[in-house]
């Protein structure tokens, strides 16, 4: 490590030592049962029925998640159910904290507002997490571990009086996937977010659990392994109230301008290929918890949602996945917990979805059936762009203890290209944990065969690792041995032939001078067959929320270098060099080089969490081949029911080779409408000028978009452009989809 980063981690190492109380590691409550209503609650905020007495939930007192001690304010909680429906109530004060409420469209703006929830784990397991939240206007949002496309019907009412407000959530039993037997063992949590001053609250609390932006890293599915158990005794799993129903979308499109048959494919770029007209979408349950789920001609439009973001192009972009048949229990096809990996990269995935693109039908079988979950998943398609056929096979099965213990699984993908060849992919492995130490272990491995894996037809991957999870500290310490040219064709792989050490240490905490702060360090040095250093990294990373609303979000070096090496055209290294590779240089070696990847973070913020965020940042160093600046200034506010959002980016960058200065400028300004609770307008101008920055081409780009959802549960969505182009694309699309069922996405 280098003097600089030493430095660093020495002077924040010494304010994380000073003055840093250790945060309660147990939960804040234990099992307790369910009242049963005495009769149907109305959806009424004033609370005024006596039965909701029934339900109280002890004890009052919340945890504040953000700053790791007891929360000052005070919240009553009640949780009723029957056969039909759950019934969750809060009394929320807050006298010495203004009430946010701006939001009036369902599922818009998650985290802008004050909002209060119940968090439910239906399996006792961690395996189908559900959260349930309502602002002080009544505004819904909702999450399912199972689908980020999760939409059900159920209902809230919210009244505020002088520095309080109540809500009453009324959430039907049907919209969640429920365990046959009339004995249940759920686990349950109630959170509250308090817009105005950043923080988040929990009912049941364990120094582990994390805190973060809402809508981005709060509240986690995997939290809940630290809730209580809720018990319910009664009749509704057998009264047929509690079996999801069948669902079936059935969608429309068209589309007009120059640019119509423009679609975006699965590397990002956008290419001309013909759209579809019409295709459908269902999902059968076969269990109370396991589907059959199937797509016919699906939609690749992406006018429901936009992924694109401008990053390096040295790594490729992770994306999440928003269409309905991968997202549908995409959870229970990507089971393996060993996601230990680089600190300068996203994880190994052996399934990754977004990198498959337009695909003609496929089918799947997901759930879970007691502390096992499963995934069988079959797709088939047709690449008009480059004529390749693919049909492609995707297994997983977990095996989980309720508090994750314990855990193995098993999952692989068999690939069948017609270009590109055979890929079979088979992994597995177990992790485990105690709880009293905080001990963990990890072991996964991974096997690629055929003819899709360069020269050897086989390759392989093994990621172990110990650590130690602690309130305030943790450390892990870790080896990973990638051979040359692994790389799952259905997967997504940022390196390989690597094999060598990586750890991570970090301590957090809370103070007077501060609401929390976090030191974190990581490091990891792999070489490759030639035993040469193929990648080397060290990061260290300090974060801290102040009490005045300012933040450091990220400061701290970032010490690295990747070894490239040439490519030869011929067989046996021979012919002209017609390129360089970072992904490895197997067989041949030739003419090594490496690049460093030098940074110094520095981002801070203002009023995160709230509704008036501003944030900005700078990093500089050599970044491969140039020395890189890179500055970033962003905001956001709600005016009436208006929102608007302000971006401007800068890059230099200087080659280290000619000297020569490219400079590249981002801007972009969104704004959005809500025309009521279910429909939404939104338009978004970008633009970017200059040479060389992050941004591969440069131009103006406006999109505008339009989404309401009706009564019954259909949706329209009327775009023009994206935002996922750098300039301008000219197509018109209207998309219309008819549900029939209660529910999408369970």
């Amino acid at each position: 490590m280098r003097n600089p980063a030493a430095a660093f981690i020495t002077t924040a190492a010494l304010i994380i030592l000073w003055d840093n109380p250790a945060a309660a590691a147990a939960t804040a409550a234990g099992p307790f049962m369910a009242a049963r209503a005495p009769h149907a609650m109305a959806l009424d905020a004033s609370l005024r029925d006596p039965a909701w007495a029934q339900g109280r939930i002890q004890p009052d007192a919340y945890w504040n998640v953000t700053k790791r001690s007891i929360s000052r304010l005070p919240t009553q909680t009640y949780l009723l159910y029957d056969d039909r429906n759950l019934y969750v109530a809060f009394h929320a004060e807050q006298a010495d904290a203004p009430i946010i409420a701006g939001q009036r469209t369902n599922d818009v703006g998650f985290g802008v507002d004050d909002f209060v929830g119940v968090a439910v784990d239906t399996s006792g397991a961690g395996n189908q997490v559900y959260f349930f939240e309502t602002t002080p206007l009544g505004t819904r949002y909702q999450q399912s571990s199972d689908n980020v496309r999760y939409v059900v019907r159920w209902q809230s009412a919210s009244a505020v009086t002088g520095d309080a407000w109540n809500a009453v959530l009324v959430i039907p039993l049907s919209a969640l996937r429920i365990p046959l037997g009339a004995h249940q063992h759920w686990r349950v949590d109630f959170i509250r977010s308090v817009a105005s001053q950043g923080e988040h609250y929990t009912w049941s609390y364990n120094g582990l659990m994390s805190d973060g932006v809402v809508g981005q890293s709060w509240p986690t599915f995997a939290d809940a392994r630290y809730w209580p158990t809720l018990s319910l005794d009664g009749n509704f799993t057998r009264t047929g109230s509690s079996r999801p129903p069948a669902s079936v979308s059935v969608y429309g499109l068209t589309s007009a301008g120059s640019d119509r048959n423009r679609f975006q494919q699965a590397d990002g770029s956008f290419r001309a290929q013909p759209g579809r007209p019409l295709g459908v979408d269902f999902t059968i349950p076969l269990t109370n918890t396991i589907n059959a789920v199937g797509t016919l001609d699906p939609d690749f439009s992406n006018v429901e949602v936009d992924q694109q973001t401008i990053v390096p192009q040295e790594f490729p972009r992770q994306l999440q996945e928003y269409r309905p048949f991968f997202a549908q229990g995409a959870n229970f096809l990507n089971v393996s917990a060993v996601t230990y990996s680089s600190p300068t990269s996203p994880n190994l995935q052996t399934f990754y979805s977004p990198r498959i693109g337009p695909f003609d039908r496929g089918g799947k079988i997901e759930g879970t059936s007691g502390l096992e979950s499963l995934g069988i998943l079959s797709f088939r398609g047709f690449d008009e762009v480059t004529r390749n056929t693919f049909d492609d096979f995707v297994y997983a099965y977990r095996h989980a203890l309720p508090d994750r213990t314990f855990q193995y699984w098993l999952d692989g993908v068999s690939a069948h290209h017609s270009i590109a060849g055979n890929d079979a992919t088979t992994d597995f492995g177990a992790l485990g944990r105690d709880l009293k130490t905080g001990f963990e272990w990890g072991d996964d491995q991974t096997v690629e065969l055929g003819s899709w894996v360069p020269d050897t037809r086989v390759a392989h991957n093994s990621n172990t690792f110990v650590a130690v999870f602690k309130p305030n500290w943790g450390t892990a310490f870790g080896y990973n041995d990638m051979s040359p040219n692994f790389n799952p064709i259905d997967g997504l792989t940022f390196n390989s032939d690597i094999r060598g050490f990586q750890g991570y240490a970090g301590g957090s905490g809370a103070a007077p001078w501060a609401k929390n702060y976090a030191l974190t360090f990581n490091w990891d040095r792999w070489m490759d067959r030639s035993g040469a250093i193929h990648e080397s990294d060290t990061l260290a990373t300090f974060t801290a929320t102040f009490n005045n609303g300012f933040s450091i979000n990220n400061l701290g070096p970032s010490v690295g270098t990747l070894r490239s090496y040439d490519i030869p055209a011929g067989p046996r290294c021979a012919g002209p060099i017609v390129g360089s590779s970072s992904f490895t240089g197997f067989p041949c070696y030739l003419n090594g080089h490496d690049g460093r990847f030098d940074l110094f973070q520095a981002a801070f913020g203002y009023k995160d969490g709230t509704p008036r965020p501003v944030d900005a940042s700078v990093s500089f160093g050599p970044f491969g081949s140039n020395d890189t600046q890179v500055y970033s200034l962003t905001t956001s506010r709600p005016i009436g029911r208006y929102s608007l959002g302000l971006e401007y980016d800068g890059t230099y960058e200087r080659s280290l080779r000619s000297g020569v200065l490219d400079s590249q400028w981002l801007r972009r300004v969104s704004l959005g409408e809500s025309l009521g609770a279910d429909s939404n307008i939104s338009a978004s101008i970008r633009s970017i000028n200059g040479l060389g920055g992050f941004a591969p081409s440069t131009g103006t780009d406006l999109s505008l978009g339009y989404h309401r959802r009706f009564a019954g549960g259909d949706e329209i969505f009327v775009d023009y452009g994206t935002p996922a182009t750098f300039s301008t694309l000219h197509r018109f699309t209207v998309k219309y989809v008819a549900r029939m069922g209660d529910a999408a996405g369970l």
